[in-house]
């Protein structure tokens, strides 16, 4: 059984000349809120970074694209897979799967067949850029023609956004590891940590270039989560669309504190990761500081 208290994270993160997050149902242009013009990241790309770093780690991981024969396999093969490599019976699959790959165990999973629905403890939201981003059309000359007999090279087309600074929340609660039957340890809420962080700073590709620049644990001594945990200011010292990179931005811990000290018997300890680009005002003594 789980004893690993609940916990809340803040995760505040940038994307620099990139996609941050494409939607395919509009041209692959990044996501973006018609309203207000912020950029908009999914929880799907943002657990991805997680399960990239565990799978270069080494660590088991269940939702990855498996190629078998030349195709990819689909979640229902992906378990049979498993099941039959480990002689694993269908009233068993889900506490295998949740002891034995850290996604399952923290993130849950839809299986198809056996049907199971885990709900994992730890969850994360859709993240949105805390100030209106630009969009970009680029364009330019690839290094080959687009098919034979052309005199000229092909044209690449892409959108991306100069700079987006994100805030991510996300919470892992106890009460529902328990009612899961899902044993989380101390050390799985570590890896979580390390592979969100590392999986970022790693991840490099034509479209994401992203870092993470700050990240807030509030680690609580029952399950009086808060369910936003948005007290930290970001500070600009440009107008939205003129942001271009971090040193343009401070952030003020103020609020934090306050919520701490209205919470003083709920919360165990509040961890905070920085980046050392970034600028922080009004640092608590109390809060326990790590580096990214």
């Amino acid at each position: 059984m789980s004893n690993t208290k609940s916990r809340e994270f803040l995760l505040i993160w940038d994307s620099i000349m990139s996609n941050p997050n494409g939607d395919m149902l509009n041209e692959n242009r990044p996501r973006q809120d018609e309203v207000t013009g912020q950029l908009e990241v999914s929880d799907v790309r943002v657990k991805r970074f997680a399960r990239e770093e565990w799978i270069n780690k080494g660590v088991k991981v269940l939702v990855q694209t498996v190629e078998e024969k030349g195709k990819i396999q689909t979640c229902q093969k992906r378990v049979e897979t498993i099941q039959k490599s480990a002689n694993i019976k269908d009233d068993d699959i889900e506490k295998y799967l949740t002891d034995n790959y850290i996604d399952v165990k923290l993130f849950g999973a839809v299986i198809t067949k056996p049907k199971r629905d885990i709900l994992g403890p730890l969850q994360v939201a859709w993240s949105k850029s805390v100030h209106e981003a630009q969009i970009k059309f680029m364009q330019g000359n690839a290094a080959y023609a687009s098919s034979e007999g052309k005199s000229q090279a092909s044209i690449w087309t892409k959108y991306i956004s100069p700079y987006a600074l994100f805030k991510t929340y996300a919470v892992y609660n106890n009460l529902v590891a328990k009612k899961q039957n899902i044993n989380v340890e101390d050390k799985d809420i570590k890896s979580f940590i390390e592979a969100l962080i590392d999986g970022m700073k790693h991840y490099r590709s034509t479209s994401k270039n992203q870092m993470p620049r700050l990240l807030v644990e509030v680690i609580y001594n029952n399950n009086k989560l808060d369910g936003e945990l948005d007290y930290i200011d970001v500070i600009k010292d440009v107008e939205d669309e003129g942001l271009r990179n971090i040193d343009q931005i401070q952030m003020d811990l103020s609020k934090l504190s306050k919520y701490y000290d209205s919470k003083k018997g709920d919360i165990e300890k509040i961890v905070i990761y920085t980046h050392p680009s970034v600028k922080l005002l009004n640092i608590d003594d109390r809060f326990e500081l790590k580096t990214i």
